[in-house]
């Protein structure tokens, strides 16, 4: 398989950056932008994905099956996840703030000429990789060489060695939240608060984070890699959510389910106390289709 960029698969930074760009700037001057913006990257990981548009712009008929731009989702309730799809996402990370710094502004001198910058979100781990509702995140990860199956274009296809990708920023009302007595805050979850470990049988609600999103499709887990590291300041807090998948089916199976959209009549709880406020599909090409550029 061709190799990915590394960034995707690098765990353990706790300073994250997240920039989103919209662009009509001409192809030539974007890719010498995003040349220029992957210079010297010195102690951070830098990750750069594409929007549907601008991908097909940028490498006609290189893109993978499905990669479309996001859809806005009317779910049950009145519950929603809007689509502000843009051109251009970069992840960088690093273990410290200041070399995460100095590269987001070596990205954003590179990208201002080309691009208009939506959305800059910092992002930190916390704690040992807790959510800010103080749940773990990101337990049901796939290992080894489950992640690369999850995640990854398979050989053979348009995009091969890259990923799909899906970014949410959510907004989350603590205040409510913890309101919530704990063992009732792990049946919005479906995981235990202390230890993450999985309720089974009667214990675990219908309408459960795990029970909406750990889904099959024709006998195959919809399993998915995510990235996503929380955000917060005194007037607002959440999770800037990035995951990485081989197909798109993979995300719209998960969100139709989270917001009620399956027909079933049941969405999950966690959208009673979580918001997203943001949402977008892009492609992360491989590290070679990244350089052929």
């Amino acid at each position: 398989m061709a190799a990915p960029q590394p960034g995707i698969f690098i765990e353990g930074n706790r300073h994250h950056t997240f920039l989103e760009y919209a662009t009509d700037a001409p192809s030539g001057d974007i890719k010498a932008a995003v040349a220029e913006s992957l210079k010297e990257v010195g102690t951070t990981h830098t990750v750069v994905a594409f929007g549907p548009d601008l991908w097909a712009r940028l490498a006609p008929g290189a893109a993978p099956d499905g990669l479309a731009p996001f859809a806005p989702i009317e779910g049950l309730d009145g519950k929603s996840a809007p689509s502000t799809q843009r051109d251009l996402l970069y992840w960088i990370q690093g273990a410290g703030a200041d070399h995460v710094f100095d590269r987001m502004l070596a990205v954003h001198n590179a990208m201002q000429p080309v691009g208009d910058l939506e959305l800059e979100q910092p992002g930190f781990v916390y704690h040992d990789s807790r959510d800010l509702t103080g749940f773990i995140d990101g337990t049901a990860n796939p290992k080894d060489e489950a992640r690369l199956e999850a995640a990854l274009v398979p050989d053979g296809e348009a995009g091969a060695g890259g990923a799909l990708v899906l970014s949410q920023r959510w907004v989350h009302d603590l205040d409510a939240f913890n309101a919530l007595p704990v063992a009732e805050q792990e049946r919005v979850i479906g995981r235990t608060k202390a230890d993450s470990i999985e309720l089974e049988g009667d214990a675990m609600p219908a309408d459960s984070h795990v029970s909406r999103t750990d889904l099959k499709v024709d006998g195959v887990a919809m399993k998915i890699w995510r990235r996503s590291v929380p955000f917060g300041s005194a007037a607002e807090v959440g999770l800037y959510f990035l995951a990485f998948a081989c197909e798109r089916l993979r995300f719209d199976v998960q969100l139709e389910s989270m917001f009620g959209a399956t027909g079933d009549g049941i969405r999950d709880r966690l959208t009673d106390f979580s918001r997203p406020v943001t949402g977008s599909y892009w492609f992360a090409p491989s590290a070679a289709e990244l350089a052929a550029l």
